[in-house]
């Protein structure tokens, strides 16, 4: 699919135009290369996702790799304060709902060159292309998926929920049963991207089309409503730990301290890896919801104000690692999630984490975290619909008067 780019977030102002696509060359004196990624920071995966794309300077000793870390909670808002003071990392592993504000802030360089010929690219990588111009190189794919400990589940004799009721029955009967925390989820604004990506798979999973025939934004419908109420019957029925941040849940679970969670193939990754839990205790199935969910899309993107010599050096890397040995490298430090090229995931691995194979299966009818039609201005977007989410789940609105406030704010921006 070719997008189109469109308004330019009031976050992330122009500071200056690209003055045209860098021509590729080689870097021939010593690089150093920043590489800004919020997994960098994650427990164990970070350290093997940093160990695989190192394996770079082997063949290129004259380009060094160095890390350029923020927090997940801090690094959209970081990231666009610094780019938009022309400095900043010179490569961003981004998700898709920043990668397309970067783009229209015009703080990607094109990357055509670095792809020309490349044969073998898959489908994760055609949303980065952008009027004809890519823009990006697909990193990750992460789907999501309903994730569980197997041990505590044995424990309570409980089905495994195939519905919201379902879940929340198991859940407290998880409680009861071993003392576990039942459920875990992202809920508050305080996390307002990443519970923005994760709530579509409620909406998604109760037949939500964002967008109608004509291009409008559909937030104030019957099928929202049910989105909606049921993340409100999880939110109120005590199963969840209110206030947590979600790193501080994934940090449970690998403790094994939970028993449900709803989350993505990389958190899921986090989770089984370098804790109490082993992989083959880490349980996944469908999502407890009529439809399937969502999937989040990383993308990899050179910035603008990177000089020529940084600049070319990272596309040499960005060539490598779309190449089979950088492909090889990424695979396996990265578990299920698809990546740029379709190398498979191991035996070893799937051996290790049977849990894998549900999220390659749900992949095949996950969709997009963005909005179609409205890609660079998805987050901008949103806000209204988890703002009135939150003030659902705080009893400070009705489901109907939040929807209705959500779609008039939206309309009065928004409407074709």
């Amino acid at each position: 699919m070719t997008l189109t780019r469109r308004t330019l977030l009031a976050s992330a102002t122009v500071a200056a135009m690209i003055a045209g696509a860098v021509a590729p060359a080689a870097a021939q004196d010593e690089v150093t290369l920043t590489i800004a990624n919020t997994q960098w920071l994650d427990a164990l995966r970070g350290e093997k996702l940093w160990a695989s794309v190192k394996k770079f300077e082997e063949s290129h000793p004259n380009i060094k790799l160095e890390q350029h870390t923020i927090s997940r909670n801090e690094f959209n808002d970081r990231l666009i304060t610094e780019m938009g003071a022309r400095q900043g990392p010179d490569i961003i592993i981004a998700q898709d709902n920043l990668f397309f504000t970067l783009i229209g802030a015009d703080f990607l360089i094109p990357l055509d060159d670095v792809t020309e010929g490349v044969e073998n690219l898959n489908a994760t990588n055609d949303n980065a292309v952008v009027d004809g111009t890519r823009y990006g190189i697909g990193w990750h794919r992460a789907v999501y998926a309903l994730i569980f400990n197997k041990s505590i589940l044995e424990k309570t004799g409980a089905d495994l929920p195939t519905d919201v009721d379902g879940l929340i029955a198991a859940a407290k009967a998880a409680n009861e049963a071993t003392g576990a925390i039942g459920f875990t989820g992202r809920h508050s604004m305080n996390e307002f991207s990443p519970w923005s990506q994760d709530f579509l798979n409620w909406a998604y999973g109760y037949g939500v089309e964002l967008v109608d025939d004509d291009g409008n934004i559909t937030f104030d419908t019957p099928e929202m409503a049910q989105a909606f109420e049921a993340f409100k019957e999880v939110y109120g029925s005590g199963i969840m730990p209110i206030g947590d941040q979600m790193s501080t849940q994934r940090t449970r679970f690998k403790e094994q301290q939970v028993a449900f969670s709803i989350d993505n193939s990389g958190g899921s990754l986090n989770i089984a890896t370098g804790g109490p839990l082993p992989g083959t205790d880490l349980g996944s199935a469908a999502l407890p919801f009529p439809n399937p969910g969502a999937h989040q899309q990383i993308f990899l993107g050179v910035n603008v104000w990177s000089s020529e010599e940084e600049q070319a050096a990272a596309k040499e890397f960005l060539s490598w690692l779309i190449s089979e040995e950088g492909q090889l490298s990424l695979r396996a430090a990265s578990g299920p999630d698809a990546l740029a090229t379709d190398v498979p995931v191991t035996e070893e691995f799937v051996t290790a984490n049977p849990w894998a194979t549900t999220f390659a299966e749900m992949a095949e009818s996950s969709r997009s975290t963005l909005i179609p039609g409205y890609e660079m201005e998805t987050q901008s977007i949103m806000r209204p619909l988890m703002n009135g989410l939150e003030k659902v789940l705080l009893n400070a609105a009705t489901t109907e008067d939040a929807l209705s406030e959500a779609q008039a704010e939206i309309d009065a921006d928004y409407s074709n």
